[in-house]
């Protein structure tokens, strides 16, 4: 996402779409009231030749936000404040359609400093799309990484043989291999991780390597079984991880895991629920903090931001876990934020 132009005072940010990943943001940060002006096409009455459809630039109060996760568009419906005057078009509902490349301008009733750095820092932040391939000798699956979660593109259904058939073997990585180029190309992925028992693996990425050159970077590691199940694998593989770090998927479950061990071991290094990590927050202790996103868009969204702006503008980390992430399932039994400290912090006795 790239911030355009901006001024805190009036409470209005310019920017642009990029890629996916922003628009999965903006459904995060654009609320219910705000006012979200954008080009836009609209069916409007013509003296003497009926409707028309037109390109315009409309301003919207916000009614509705619309996303499907991992779809190319963000649907934001609402109420028409500002148009132009000759069409008549102030108070009539419209839907603008967001997309990667769109160019909106969004006004709040207070834009903080700290929603700001946050959309700074993606300006800088280079975005990597990764995709993983999990195979063995009977199936294999292929995902692309997003900051959103996993999107799973293809499975196959690949004939079973043993790993001792050298002939075989390479002409199951060049069916496997056949199906990766193709959305290498199609979704501008920057490198690909392989996954697979040992034999297969190396005929995958020597063909891998052979067929696209040094312009696609490969990676490898083992997985025990191939599918969907080797791709959930994969991710959790520490190479992996290494390579992904940036991925709040994956920098996510790391936190859960340090989290549920402090849970056991030093429980005042912790916290969880809104009312803990509100106390956490207000006493300068968060040192990381993970939220569920449905907790932005909750009755209590008000103060869920207000604990987020607090542990950011106190240098702590703000993860926000999109609800169709498997972790989000997980976070919803610690009431869907938690919390670790940079110290062990003593609550108050009831």
């Amino acid at each position: 996402m790239k911030i355009i132009d901006k001024d805190l005072r009036k409470g209005w940010v310019k920017v642009r779409v990029e890629d996916v990943d922003d628009l999965w943001i903006l459904k995060n940060v654009i609320r219910v009231g705000d006012i979200v002006v954008a080009r836009t096409l609209r069916d409007v009455k013509m003296e003497g030749e009926g409707k028309r459809r037109l390109p315009v630039t409309l301003a919207i109060k916000v009614e509705k936000i619309y996303f499907q996760p991992f779809a190319s568009r963000l649907r934001v419906h609402g109420i028409i404040v500002e148009g132009p005057e000759e069409y008549g078009l102030r108070g009539s509902h419209h839907t603008l359609n967001v997309d990667v490349g769109s160019e909106i301008t969004l006004f709040k009733e207070s834009l903080s400093q700290s929603l700001l750095r946050k959309l700074e820092s993606l300006t800088s932040r280079k975005r990597f799309k990764t995709l993983l391939v999990a195979a063995d000798f009977d199936e294999a699956s292929l995902a692309i990484l997003y900051d959103q979660g996993l999107r799973f593109l293809n499975d196959l259904t690949l004939p079973s043989i043993g790993d001792e058939d050298e002939s075989s073997v390479e002409e199951l990585a060049k069916r496997v291999v056949e199906e990766v180029l193709k959305y290498v190309e199609s979704e501008g992925v920057d490198f690909v991780i392989v996954g697979s028992p040992t034999v297969l693996r190396e005929a995958i990425v020597k063909e891998l390597k052979a067929r696209a050159g040094s312009k696609l970077r490969v990676f490898a590691d083992s997985v025990s079984v191939g599918g969907r199940a080797g791709i959930h694998e994969l991710i959790r593989r520490d190479s992996v991880k290494g390579l992904l770090k940036e991925f709040v998927i994956v920098e996510g479950e790391e936190i859960l895991d340090k989290f549920l061990k402090l849970l056991t071991t030093d429980p005042e290094r912790v916290a969880y629920g809104l009312n803990d990590v509100e106390f956490a927050a207000l006493s300068n202790a968060v040192d990381t903090l993970l939220v569920t996103e449905d907790l932005l868009t909750s009755d209590e969204y008000e103060r869920v931001e207000r604990i987020l702006n607090i542990v950011e503008e106190k240098g702590g980390r703000v993860r926000i876990i999109p609800l169709e992430s498997p972790l989000a399932v997980k976070l919803k039994g610690f009431g869907g934020i938690i919390a670790l400290l940079r110290f062990a912090l003593q609550r108050p006795l009831n």
